[in-house]
């Protein structure tokens, strides 16, 4: 059975998991996909012509020139052509997953389902011994039979990548299985609570200061939310008129991330309620930042020793947050 009869053989399973808009996005890419390929197969096809009548035309005839290379800015390699009649297998799939990793704020391996969907090269057989003077003669004989099997395998294999039939219900069926059976909102929450956990919590244990793993990062004092060290402060001391800037590390970053969608309840929105602390490569010269927008929370105050302070509107809502983002352990942690 060849690579591509293999292929159609694949059982495609319906694809109602997904919403009508997530299913209108795929199909347009699918048909883009599908409709390049022989497309890029006519252009290959016109240029082995076009090098066919350079070449009749100069036929025994000396002084020829080929016009169609000689063009400046102008490749006509056909095996550029098929290059990314191949490229275009990962570029199908790495849109369709980067699709459904943005949409929904999953963790998605592009890579792994690449090598699940795309047939891996043949193996090239090795020469036995350390070399090939130190071969026997029947040994060198299987080794050219081998590698002639391997060419034609290779030459297969290579023409196959062409035109590989990839639908994107197998690439949503693969991206399912990387979610472990949970749907997307339910494993964006799941790697929501991980990092917010993991960026609040001891990893390890330290025995120099007695910390556990799974100890607690953080403290709750009445209204505020206070982190030991979530910044870095630059003040510049060596300036006329210093101003402080404070920077967030990732930790911090992660933190207001839970804090957003605890104000809105959509995750990843750390940037757009804190755009100075939420992010990388951002900093702020005021030592407390109010937030105005949000009915929960109402400033955050750092410190140059790297302490932060989340004051919140009522103690109420900080207990809420806490048991509902940093002491909500997801249970995917243990699997």
């Amino acid at each position: 059975m060849g690579l591509l009869d293999k292929f159609a053989t694949v059982q495609i399973e319906s694809d109602r998991r997904i919403s009508e808009e997530d299913r209108a996005f795929c199909l347009r890419h699918q048909e883009a996909f599908d409709k390049s390929g022989p497309a890029l197969q006519r252009i290959a096809d016109a240029m082995i012509a076009a090098d066919a009548e350079q070449d009749a035309i100069f036929s025994g005839f000396k002084g020829g020139s080929d016009y169609l290379s000689s063009m400046r800015g102008f490749s006509n390699n056909v095996q550029d052509v098929y290059t990314t009649m191949k490229s275009r297998n990962s570029e199908f799939i790495s849109t369709i997953v980067s699709y459904f990793a943005q949409r929904y704020k999953v963790e998605l391996d592009a890579r792994e389902i690449e090598e699940h969907l795309i047939p891996e090269s043949p193996a090239e057989p090795e020469l036995p011994g350390r070399g090939y003077r130190d071969t026997t003669a029947e040994e060198r004989e299987e080794y050219k039979m081998k590698m002639a099997e391997y060419k034609k395998d290779h030459e297969e294999w290579d023409v196959s990548l062409r035109t590989l039939p990839l639908r994107y219900e197998q690439i949503v069926d693969e991206i399912f299985t990387q979610l472990g059976g949970f749907s997307f909102e339910e494993q964006a929450m799941n790697e929501f609570l991980e990092r917010t956990w993991n960026a609040t919590h001891y990893l390890s244990n330290y025995s120099w200061n007695n910390i556990k793993a799974g100890q607690e990062k953080f403290e709750i004092k009445g209204t505020v939310l206070r982190i030991g060290n979530g910044c870095q402060c630059n003040d510049y001391s060596y300036m006329r008129h210093p101003v402080p800037e404070y920077t967030p590390n990732s930790d911090l970053i992660t933190l207001l991330d839970a804090v957003a969608w605890y104000e809105c309840g959509r995750i990843g929105e750390g940037p757009f309620w804190f755009p100075t602390l939420g992010t990388r490569y951002t900093y702020t010269k005021e030592r407390v930042t109010y937030t105005q927008n949000m009915t929960k929370v109402e400033s955050i105050t750092c410190y140059k020793n790297g302490r932060v302070d989340i004051r919140f509107r009522d103690a109420a809502y900080l207990q809420e947050f806490a048991e509902q983002c940093l002491r909500n352990r997801p249970s995917s942690m243990d699997q």
